[in-house]
Parts: structure tokens; C-alpha cells; sequence
């Protein structure tokens, strides 16, 4: 089997994301990066989600921010998303390796 580790970044993403994880991707594990949080359903979402703006320390964003802020804050935390994303791809290593 192959291992796919489908990733969703900005704005929309983790709405694309849950809806392929809905319609049965076999296979795959799913994480999203971007903003806040987008509601209470949050609390269940069973798609690990990763906040820049957490993760850069703030509570919030300016009205008017771009994709230049965006950049920015994922470029602060680079270290911190390699990370993220290597338990990730072990995530989906060591559940293949499971299964042989």
C-alpha cells in the first residue's frame, strides 16, 4: 500500500481536507495549516490542525493581513513545521509498517 499524508494549507484548506478525508481516501492520514480556529466542531475535528498564528505566540491577526504576513509567519516557524511534519510522515510509516 502506498503512503499518503495529504496536507491543507490556508484559507479553505481544512474544509478541502475534511472533505476528502470524507470521501474515503484509503490510506491516508491528513493535517492542515493555517488561522484560527473555525468553529466549535473543532473540538471533535479528527484532522490534526496546526494555527501559524499560535504557533508564532499571537492570540489574533490585523485586519488587512496578506499572503506576505502569511509567509512570514510560516517562515518564523520553519523549524517547528519540519518537525510537524517528520511525526507525520512517521505517523504514516509506522501504521504501514503495522500492517506487514
Amino acid at each position: 500500500m502506498g503512503k499518503i499524508l495529504i496536507i491543507g494549507v490556508g484559507n479553505g484548506a481544512r474544509e478541502a481536507v475534511k472533505h476528502m478525508k470524507n470521501s474515503g481516501i484509503p490510506e491516508a492520514n491528513y493535517i492542515t495549516f493555517g488561522t484560527g480556529t473555525l468553529g466549535r466542531d473543532d473540538e471533535k475535528n479528527e484532522i490534526p490542525h496546526y494555527d501559524l498564528i499560535r504557533m508564532n505566540g499571537h492570540n489574533g491577526i490585523s485586519l488587512g493581513w496578506g499572503p506576505e504576513e502569511f509567509k512570514r509567519l510560516a517562515e518564523n516557524v520553519e523549524d517547528d513545521i519540519r518537525d510537524i511534519l517528520e511525526y507525520h510522515i512517521n505517523e504514516v510509516n509506522n501504521k504501514d509498517n503495522e500492517k506487514h
